[in-house]
This record gives C-alpha cells, sequence and structure tokens, in this order.
C-alpha cells in the first residue's frame, strides 16, 4: 500500500525533463549548447537517444541529468454608472516584478474591461456595461490577455478533433491506426492541438480587426511574461512524446506577420542543450512586439519547463525529478534550473544548476542584484518515513554554463514543516513554514555568501500568500488551524492578516477570521485572485479576495467577494462583502475576480458583471449577463459568514 501511495504521489508530480544524453557523431564536438545544422542531423541526434519498435520511436531510459557530451448577451444598464471627465484611476493585474506584466483574464484601462471567459473574448463598457465587441471560436479555451496602449492580446490553447464516418464493403476488422471499420461503417478520426495568440487593434472600437495571429502547433503555453511593447511566450511542444513518428519530428508554427501557413522550424531555431532522456519535447521561446509587423523571434530548445520566473535580464525554468534510491531506500526531489539570458528579445541558454528539493511556486524565485535566489522542500521519502528539510539557496545570476551555486540557509521550520509562502523584498525574504503552527521566518540576504535567519512569529495557523505593502507591512491570505485533541491540524476557517516588517521578529497587527472549517480563497493559490486598488488621495488601500465557505458538515455553502481597506499603520477593516448567488444560484455564479475603477467596483463570475458603489456603502449599482446558465437551488444560509 505504502509503495502505491508514493508511486501515485510521484507520478502526480514527476514533470521530467526532457531529452538528450547526445550521441558524439550528432551534435557539433565538445559543445555543450547550439543550434542543428540541418534537419538531418536533429533526426540523427532524436533517434540515437530513441528505440524503434515497428515504424515508430520510443523512449525508454531514464539518465542522471548531465550536459551533452562531446560530440447570447442580455443587458439591465440603466445608466447609473457616472464617472467624471479625465484620467480614471484603477486597479492593476498583481504582477510578480515590477515592470513584468503577467496575463489576466480581466483587465481595465478605465474606460474599457477586457475579459477572456471560455471560448470568447469580449470587451465591456465601464460606463454602460453594454458588450461593445465579442470575439468567439468554438474551439480554443482562452486563458488570459494583456492590454498595451490600443493593442489587446488574447492567448489560448485550442483542440482539434474529426471524425468521418464513410459506408464500407468490408467490416468488422481495425485497419490502420486513425480509423477502424465497424458493421459496415468506416470511421476516420484525428486529434490536434496547439496554442494561438491573437492581436486585436482596438484605436478604433467601431472596427476592431485582428491585426496578427500565431499558432504554435503540439504546444501548450506554459507562461508569458511582457514587458512593454513585447510579449514573451513560454511553452512545451510534446509532438514527440513518449512515441513520435518520424513525420512529427519537427515542431511547426504560424506567424500571420511573415507568414501564410504553418512552417516548419528552420534547424537554426532548434538547439539542444542539458538535459536528460526521461521524455522528449520541445521548449520553444517565441518573443514579438505589438507594435510592428517583424517576425517573431522564436527558437526551440530540446527540453521543457515547469515553472517559471522572469526578471529584466533573465527567465529561468524549472524541471523536478523525483527519484528513487534503492541504496538509501528513498525518493530524492531534484530541481534543475535554466537560466537564460534576454538579449536583443531573445532568450539564450546561459547555464544550469541542480539542488535539491523543489519551491512550491513562482514567488519562491526571484533575482537581485545578480543574485538568484530559490526556496526549496527536500522530500526524502523511504518506505517508513517521511523527512522535510526548508532551504533557500542563493546562486549567481551571471555565470555560465554552471549555475554557481554562492550559498544556501537550510533548517528552516520545525521537523514535518514544509514551505508554504515566499515572498522577496530587495535584501529581506520571508518564508512561512507549517504543520501544526505558522513560522513566519525573516532573512537577511545582503551578503549572498552569508545568509541567515534575523527572527521569526509563530502563531497558529499558515499563510499561502504573502503581499508587501506600504513600507515595512504586508498582508497575509490563509487558513486559520487549530489542534484537536488527538493532535492532529483541523483548518477553522480563512486568515486575513497584516503584519509589521520593520523589526528582526514579524509582528501580527490584526487578524480577520472568515469562520468554517473548509472555507478557502482562491487567491491562497492565484495570485491574481488578489486585487488590490491605491486609492488616491487616501492614506489607506483597498484589497479584495474571493471566499469560498463549505459549513455544516459540508451541507451548506456560500462564495463572495470580502473587500477590506487596509491603513498604513497596519490597521485592517472589513469595508464589503459582495456576492453574486441568491437563492437560485449556480456554480458559474462565484465570484473570480474584480477591477476597480474610480469608486466602482466590477466584480466577474463566469455568468455576469456587476457593479457596486464604493462610495455609497457599496450598494449594487448595475449588472450584465455575459454567459447564460442554468439554475438550480443550492442549501445556503442567508448571513453564512456572521
Amino acid at each position: 500500500m505504502k509503495k502505491f501511495i508514493f508511486s501515485f504521489f510521484l507520478a502526480l508530480l514527476l514533470l521530467g525533463f526532457n531529452a538528450c544524453q547526445a550521441n558524439m557523431e550528432t551534435v557539433p564536438d565538445g559543445e555543450n549548447v547550439g543550434s542543428f545544422s540541418s534537419y538531418s542531423q536533429l533526426e540523427d541526434y532524436i533517434k540515437s537517444l530513441a528505440s524503434k519498435d515497428g515504424d515508430r520511436y520510443y523512449f525508454n531510459s531514464v539518465l542522471e541529468f548531465e550536459g551533452t557530451p562531446e560530440s447570447a448577451v442580455d443587458s439591465t444598464t440603466d445608466d447609473q454608472i457616472t464617472y467624471d471627465s479625465g484620467e480614471r484611476s484603477h486597479s492593476q493585474t498583481n504582477n510578480q516584478v515590477e515592470g513584468i506584466f503577467e496575463a489576466d483574464t480581466i483587465i481595465t484601462d478605465g474606460y474599457y474591461i477586457y475579459i477572456v471567459s471560455g471560448n470568447r473574448f469580449l470587451i465591456v463598457s465601464a460606463d454602460s456595461l453594454d458588450i461593445v465587441y465579442e470575439y468567439e471560436v468554438e474551439e480554443i479555451y482562452f486563458s488570459g490577455l494583456y492590454v498595451y496602449e490600443d493593442k489587446v492580446v488574447v492567448l489560448g490553447n485550442y483542440w482539434l478533433y474529426t471524425y468521418d464516418e464513410t459506408v464500407r464493403e468490408d467490416s468488422d476488422q481495425f485497419t490502420s491506426e486513425g480509423s477502424e471499420t465497424t458493421e459496415g461503417y468506416s470511421y476516420a478520426y484525428s486529434y490536434s492541438y496547439g496554442t494561438k495568440v491573437f492581436v486585436f487593434d482596438v484605436s478604433d472600437m467601431e472596427n476592431i480587426v485582428v491585426s496578427r495571429e500565431l499558432n504554435f502547433d503540439s504546444a501548450y503555453l506554459t507562461e508569458s511574461r511582457m514587458i512593454d511593447d513585447e510579449v514573451y511566450l513560454i511553452l512545451n511542444n510534446y509532438s514527440l512524446g513518449y512515441y513520435f513518428d518520424e513525420a512529427r519530428i519537427i515542431p511547426e508554427y504560424y506567424d500571420s506577420a511573415v507568414m501564410t501557413e504553418m512552417e516548419k522550424f528552420q534547424p537554426s531555431q532548434i538547439y539542444f542543450m542539458p538535459n536528460d532522456n526521461q521524455e522528449m519535447s520541445y521548449l520553444i521561446f517565441s518573443v514579438f512586439s505589438v507594435e510592428d509587423n517583424e517576425a517573431a523571434k522564436t527558437k526551440a530548445y530540446l527540453g521543457s519547463s515547469y515553472q517559471i520566473y522572469m526578471s529584466q535580464d533573465n527567465i529561468y525554468t524549472t524541471v523536478y525529478r523525483y527519484l528513487f534510491d534503492e541504496e538509501l531506500d528513498r525518493y530524492d526531489a531534484k530541481t534543475f534550473i535554466m537560466r537564460f539570458s534576454i538579449e536583443d528579445g531573445v532568450a539564450e541558454y546561459q547555464a544550469m544548476a541542480k539542488i535539491d528539493g523543489s519551491p512550491i511556486n513562482q514567488f519562491s524565485m526571484d533575482e537581485y542584484n545578480g543574485v538568484f535566489r530559490i526556496a526549496v522542500t527536500d522530500y526524502d521519502f523511504s518506505q517508513e518515513t517521511a523527512v522535510f528539510n526548508n532551504s533557500v539557496y542563493l546562486l549567481s545570476a551571471e555565470s555560465k554554463d554552471e549555475m554557481e551555486i554562492l550559498s544556501s540557509l537550510s533548517g528552516l521550520g520545525k521537523p514535518g514543516e514544509r514551505i508554504y509562502a515566499v515572498r522577496y523584498m530587495e535584501d529581506e525574504a520571508y518564508v512561512v513554514t507549517f504543520v501544526n503552527t505558522d513560522p513566519l521566518y525573516k532573512l537577511d540576504l545582503s551578503d549572498p555568501l552569508n545568509p541567515a535567519v534575523l527572527g521569526e512569529l509563530e502563531e497558529e495557523g499558515v499563510s499561502d500568500y504573502l503581499h508587501p505593502i506600504f513600507t515595512d507591512l504586508a498582508i497575509g491570505i490563509g487558513r486559520q488551524a487549530e489542534e484537536n485533541e488527538y493532535g492532529w491540524t483541523n483548518f477553522i476557517g480563512v486568515k486575513v492578516a497584516t503584519y509589521d516588517l520593520s523589526g528582526n521578529n514579524p509582528e501580527n497587527i490584526e487578524t480577520y477570521l472568515v469562520e468554517g472549517e473548509y472555507s478557502y480563497s482562491r487567491a491562497s493559490y492565484d495570485h491574481k485572485a488578489f486585487i488590490y486598488y491605491e486609492v488616491p488621495d487616501e492614506d489607506y488601500l483597498l484589497f479584495a479576495i474571493p471566499i469560498s465557505v463549505y459549513y455544516e458538515d459540508y451541507y451548506r455553502y456560500a462564495q463572495k467577494l470580502l473587500v477590506f481597506k487596509v491603513w498604513e499603520n497596519g490597521d485592517l477593516e472589513l469595508a464589503a462583502e459582495l456576492e453574486h448567488m441568491g437563492n437560485n444560484t449556480s456554480y458559474f455564479d462565484q465570484i473570480e475576480r474584480a477591477v476597480m475603477i474610480e469608486n466602482y467596483i466590477y466584480t466577474l463570475s463566469y455568468s455576469q458583471i456587476q457593479v457596486f458603489n464604493m462610495d455609497d456603502e457599496f450598494n449594487f449599482v448595475d449588472k450584465v449577463i455575459i454567459n447564460e446558465t442554468y439554475y438550480f437551488d443550492y442549501a445556503i444560509n442567508e448571513e453564512p459568514m456572521d
């Protein structure tokens, strides 16, 4: 049973790095990274790593990670929303790094609200709530968007499945891959997937056009970022997979700015770099400007990525490996970090590092003054025990080939605790570990060779997300906990707290608790759901988080958006509880996001947008239905959060 649990755990976490223990004859002699000179060289290189089964190839070896050897719409608008003329202040997407924008599902410029919802892209007037533009594609799921001046970039993944039926005389036999015959009919099917990017020109809201389109066949969008007018796409192409056909060795893409149809990557666009032979895929970087029609700068590396961190100078990608050590009878977690420098908008591979453990999310990583920092939890699983070790590694962000490990700080947390949240603030870092109580550690990273623990705050519960505000203050979003009579930890509600970070030991200023054993906030695991707004000419700021509460043995449920005021001294006040769900409710009425414009807050669920006046005690103003849904009754309490 234990072996099954370990195997299941590994299957969920294993995103093995992809590709290559090279043959000396297939890559340029003595080089660790470089591009291919021809398609035949690339094909020979890939086939040298695989075994052949009939007409297909497959990868079956698991090697140590090494360097390459030598070789429908209804609106209830009643014109109650009024704005003064001129510039309008508004909330922004919650980005990790200043000046580096991340895609979101709802963005406002103060005058319009741009939304992606399922297979639709919508533009809604902030004044009238009219849907002024709608773009719908059946086979696409839109995942995010960017807004830059008069351009909107919309990102999505697509899946195409075709199925043809014809009458045949023969029957009851399997004919070939992709087709079969039964009872006089022949069924032919095909499946394809990929990533599409659309650029919309919204300079004329009466005549919005798609000004550019990119298509990456057999590739999933892992992450994206935007700096000024340039969009950075990071994709994983799995066209090779465990088995692959010779015809699918070369990835394909399309850029409407310079192409009329899908084209294969040129050999000079495909690079080898250090990695292993657990799976085979391509890690693709593509960078393009929304301001011109120059060709996207696109290249592919034989490899893949799971999480990324991007600074102004570098892109860091991580890959995790969980390996069983038979000699030590345990599983070891390894993280491989690849640094790609950004040179003239092109990602160039520079160096790699291997460390013990794995990060929890993108906030585990940071770059400051030429030093890359990463916080990880190392899991050592044997047949009988599980040992956790929490560490922060400091590595050179400038060294080549091998990222030099400058130092590390280990031993954070008590036995059995893992890292739940990390936040870097220049020379300082804040790390939350948890098992029964929540130690919030303050670290001094000013000397990269000698990191140190300055102090800690221990309190019940755990913060899953930390957000810095004002000077020496932070907001923590997490869960409150208590220990039961058997020594087990029970979560008893959502915890919203403010912390004073000015001294060596962080101090809790105020905590707000939303009771409910099964309650949670999606802001705990999705930082885009944390909405904040610096109110002009006020000494406080507003922030909002969606809350879901299950209670009475999971029988009753409520979902709201909680809006808070927080002052420079850390005082916290619940300003409003907003909801879309009534007695006739639907899962699709759950508030997922919000934007704030001047004195109005616009709340977004799958089904609708609602508007509330923040200067009038958050009273309801108006709404627009953006997706028709079927409604059914939930057992809900009228006042579940009081």
